[in-house]
């Protein structure tokens, strides 16, 4: 398989159509028809099905796609490596990290440094935190910021923390005027909660149901940060992560603490098999910072407690930070 198979693919994937991947990619129609063909062969399954004029992925080239996007990048970038490191332009910073923590407090700590510190090409891409451990654990990433899960083999759990999920409010709205807003006010309110069934919408879900709190119709998706713009140009009401809620400055949103705790995990990993460079560790004390500067209750627990303890429920072993005991108001 080459690299050209899977970009002729994604062109497909994106056009919706042979023809227009063909224009996209400078090649003939018939030249494209033979690589999606000659790759399905090489595959064992198909990728597309057709759509009236167009084509649509197959429910395996959905999948495919993810992976073909996920190796053609990470080839991308080898060769990116590869030409810095040829001119001594040293190696590119690859981090990945969950949009929360990339939306929320990545573009601050990066500007902590100073612009002749940085090598020559930072890469911060986001992805779901399962796909961030993939890509710490393949080497396509050299740091990782993730949310749960965290305890995967194979890397190292470098730092951890907690914070509470906080309430979202439009500007205006009768709830900002509480400092902790109650979780019954939540009762029969138009809400935002996310898409995924993962660990951040079951824990909300059930701190919900065990206080006997039953919202209104439901608006999902699957990013904080859409959240808080659906908070803001709707007017609806959600409980959002704390990184996103502190670390995104958004007009018209207000940001309050609930009167239940909903903890909040979240942490650095890296390989365990390779030490990091001074770099890389800078960047995490950055980010640690700036966490600590946004978020009033931020804890940093110890991250060699953390696969067991937060696995059975149990409060991890904890230092609050400088700033958790400032109580303060404010919009995100």
């Amino acid at each position: 398989m080459e690299t050209r198979d899977l970009q002729t693919f994604l062109a497909v994937a994106e056009t919706g159509s042979i023809t227009k991947a063909a224009v996209l990619l400078e090649r003939s129609q018939p030249s494209v028809t033979r690589t999606i063909q000659d790759l399905e062969a090489k595959l064992g399954f198909s990728l597309l099905q057709r759509a009236g004029r167009r084509v649509m992925l197959s429910d395996e080239g959905i999948a495919f796609e993810e992976e073909a996007r996920r190796v053609l990048n990470s080839l991308t970038g080898l060769a990116a490596r590869a030409r810095a490191i040829a001119t001594g332009k040293g190696r590119t910073l690859q981090v990945a990290a969950t949009s929360a923590i990339a939306t929320g407090v990545i573009p601050a700590a990066l500007a902590e440094f100073a612009a002749e510190k940085l090598p020559p090409e930072i890469q911060v891409a986001q992805y779901l935190p399962n796909m961030v451990a993939q890509e710490v654990g393949s080497g396509g990433a050299e740091i990782g910021f993730s949310s749960m899960p965290l305890d995967v083999p194979g890397l190292e759990l470098v730092r951890l923390y907690c914070a509470n999920d906080v309430a979202a409010l439009p500007e205006g709205d009768p709830l900002t005027e509480y400092d902790t807003v109650p979780l019954s006010a939540f009762s029969g309110r138009r809400f935002v909660t996310m898409l995924d069934p993962g660990r951040f919408q079951r824990q909300v879900s059930r701190v919900m149901e065990a206080h006997g709190v039953c919202p209104g119709p439901l608006i999902r998706t699957n990013v904080s940060y859409s959240a808080l713009r659906l908070v803001q140009k709707t007017g609806v009401v959600s409980i959002v992560d704390p990184v996103s809620a502190y670390g995104v400055q958004l007009p018209g949103v207000v940001i309050r603490p609930i009167d239940v705790s909903v903890p909040f995990y979240w942490g650095a990993v890296a390989a365990a098999s390779r030490p990091l460079r001074p770099l890389v560790a800078q960047l995490i004390d950055a980010v640690e910072a700036e966490a600590r500067r946004i978020i009033p209750d931020l804890k940093i627990l110890d991250p060699a407690q953390s696969a067991q303890t937060m696995n059975r429920g149990t409060p991890v072993a904890a230092q609050p930070s400088s700033d958790s005991q400032d109580h303060h108001r404010g919009s995100a």
